[in-house]
């Protein structure tokens, strides 16, 4: 799905599908009928009927397997910004016991690491980017942690730790950054417009009673308001319902005021 939509807020994402869809259903239909061999009547309506009721059933199922795919990719990606917060934490933890000037300082770097991925990485992960700058913090804790110097038991014990967690949290924001740009597979969404596509043209079929134009009506704002909800929740940090940085800004509260 095009990122461009999710400049639009969700109420305005939901009332887009729904009148599209609903003039689509009502309104191409009728353009159809006006062709002479595709004037409806009873038996094309019985026909019709057949085959309407297998599609829009199979397009719904679709849609809800979908949708639950969807919620599966959103929790996952919310799973490893969680992650990616705890194993910070463990690290400015670790940093803090190895007790250091050296340590000391990388920790001083680790807050403003923690404070450039919330304020300037975290709006490019919207287009699917991480930030140099946000790197090279990184690149330079990193470099300060392979230069401390351990010279106590316990800094000795707590050095290989500090290195393993290090590791860990390299991971994850590589990981974070490679997810920005998880969504559903474009050949899905080709399916559910092929499938809404047939259903437009099967309505061409139906002679227009005033119990037709209400059902159609009802299935098509069903339809629409199902589509923006597989829209809004597709790409985990595009749009109004995009995932916050909640877990690092807790985290960076508590590390501010750690002492021990």
């Amino acid at each position: 799905m095009t990122s461009f939509i999710y400049r639009f807020s969700n109420l305005t994402i939901m009332l887009f599908f729904i009148v599209l869809i609903t003039a689509a259903m009502d309104g191409f239909p009728i353009l159809l009928q006006l062709l002479p061999f595709l004037s409806p009547n009873d038996e094309s309506t019985k026909s019709g009927l057949s085959l309407f009721g297998p599609i829009a059933s199979s397009l719904g199922l679709l849609i809800g397997f979908l949708l639950n795919q969807a919620q599966t990719n959103f929790r996952e990606v919310e799973g490893i910004v969680s992650t990616e917060a705890a194993r910070i934490n463990n690290l400015d933890r670790l940093l803090l016991r190895f007790g250091s000037e050296k340590a000391l300082e990388a920790r001083i770097q680790l807050r403003a690491y923690i404070e450039s991925i919330i304020f300037i990485e975290w709006p490019k992960l919207a287009e699917e980017n991480g930030s140099k700058e946000t790197h090279m913090l990184w690149r330079n804790i990193s470099q300060n942690i392979f230069k401390l110097d351990p010279t106590t038991p316990k800094q000795v014990a707590l050095y290989s730790d500090i290195i393993k967690k290090s590791e860990e949290v390299a991971e994850s924001r590589e990981t974070r950054i490679d997810k920005s740009d998880k969504c559903l597979p474009t050949l899905f969404w080709v399916v559910i417009f092929i499938c809404l596509g047939a259903l437009i043209c099967l309505n061409a079929m139906f002679l227009r009673t005033g119990h037709y134009i209400f059902g159609l009506s009802i299935l098509s704002i069903a339809y629409g308001g199902l589509i923006s909800l597989l829209v809004i929740t597709d790409q985990p940090f595009k749009g109004q319902n995009a995932i916050a940085p909640s877990a690092l800004i807790k985290i960076l509260a508590s590390i501010k005021t750690r002492i021990e």
